[in-house]
């Protein structure tokens, strides 16, 4: 079957041809999205849809993080197309991890940055543990859990026999709030307090408790006093690594 006229099949090969001869350069998003979508819509003019879809998402970055479901309701985007562009992105988040694993990461603004990129477009809620040592080098991370969790909940072991495995001085908390703000709850003061307790315990110092919203907004406890027990008039306080 041909294309939808002449038309789209020569607006296709001149948009490969920039591609092949400059790579992306001065390629707008609704280019590089039309172009993706020509190898799940190979019978149609995609420069439309690549238009529909940012205005939906806002951005190319937004229609890569959208839920399969979210992308099926812009008109024109079936099943296949919206698991081509979820598979695109965590491609994407894959790659740019293991370049990330090879690099040294230090100092805390960087560390707070990278658990930013890890968690804000996560779809579900999930909390991440990253543990450095007392030069601020990042050691390691951990996707600790998916899904609402209560401090019960929370691992202390699988915490404790990972900073006894990377010989950690201090751990932060990073949790992601994907479809709400970022707001600290009495939950996240609950977990902070159950976890800062047992770090304390073997000797390591959580250092800061992080809620991320999609959006990229954070907030952070490093300063603020965590609300002790009813029964317990003493109140924990994030430290400062010196």
């Amino acid at each position: 079957m041909p294309l939808d006229g002449k038309k789209h099949g020569g607006h296709r090969d001149r948009l490969r041809e920039r591609f092949i001869h400059d790579g992306l350069d001065g390629f707008e998003e609704h280019n590089i999205l039309e172009m993706l979508l020509f190898y799940t819509i190979p019978q149609k003019d995609t420069n439309e849809l690549a238009h529909s879809l940012l205005d939906r998402f806002g951005s190319l970055e937004g229609v890569f993080r959208a839920t399969p479901e979210k992308l099926m309701q812009v008109e024109g985007v079936g099943e296949h197309t919206a698991l081509f562009l979820g598979l695109f992105s965590d491609l994407m988040d894959s790659y740019i991890t293991d370049r990330r694993q090879n690099e040294i990461i230090s100092g805390i603004e960087n560390i707070t940055a990278f658990a930013l990129r890890k968690l804000s477009y996560a779809p579900v809620e999930s909390l991440f543990v990253f543990f450095f040592d007392n030069k601020q080098f990042l050691l390691s991370w951990h996707c600790l859990q998916e899904g609402s969790v209560t401090p019960e909940e929370i691992d202390i072991r699988t915490m404790v026999h990972m900073v006894m495995g990377t010989n950690a001085t201090y751990v932060m908390m990073a949790r992601n709030n994907p479809k709400g703000m970022a707001k600290l709850t009495k939950k996240d003061n609950a977990i902070a307090l159950t976890v800062s307790e047992a770090m304390r315990s073997i000797g390591v110092l959580l250092y800061d408790y992080i809620v991320v919203s999609r959006d990229r907004s954070y907030v952070t406890m490093l300063g603020n006093a965590y609300t002790a027990p009813t029964n317990d008039a003493s109140a924990e306080r994030v430290g400062d690594p010196s």
